[in-house]
């Protein structure tokens, strides 16, 4: 199999949308303002270095990075979660940081920005906060001299 091929093959299948996510209602949130979704406390964040670094963020199980080519950090996106075939929560988040309370487990994220979906399973540990960078490779533009990535916690 050439490499081209292989490469074509498994984009199709990275970006291949799920129906079932088509069909959920997505719930907008406000920024840095956490909300109950479905019973799950979310926060939609991570505009600025100053809210990025606040301490309330690591209380929350699992964090997730919306990234473009380049890393930079991407909003407008609406992020299902599921667990198993079950969809717990869609919602529009206008930061590129979409945080939440939920138990340890296995956990598949769909995210849509632009038309495009990317999808990726996530972890959440039993203590500390489990994170998964979405990337998708074909949005964003030049990075800022400014802009320091977020490190690892």
């Amino acid at each position: 199999m050439n490499a081209r091929f292989f490469h074509a093959a498994m984009l199709v299948v990275a970006y291949a949308v799920p129906a079932r996510a088509a069909e959920i209602n997505a719930t907008p949130l406000t920024l840095d303002r956490p909300a109950m979704v479905n019973n799950i406390e979310v926060v939609c964040t991570g505009i600025g270095r100053e809210v990025r670094e606040d301490p309330r963020w690591n209380a929350y199980p699992l964090r997730v990075e919306i990234a473009g080519n380049q890393g930079q950090l991407l909003g407008d996106v609406r992020v299902t979660l599921k667990r198993g075939e079950e969809a717990l929560l869609s919602v529009i988040c206008g930061g590129p940081w979409l945080l939440s309370k939920l138990p340890q487990g296995a956990y598949r994220v769909t995210a849509e920005i632009q038309g495009r979906v990317v999808n990726v399973n996530a972890n959440v540990p039993a203590t500390g906060q489990g994170r998964v960078i979405v990337r998708f490779p074909e949005l964003g533009g030049a990075i800022s001299p400014e802009y320091t990535p977020p490190t690892t916690p």
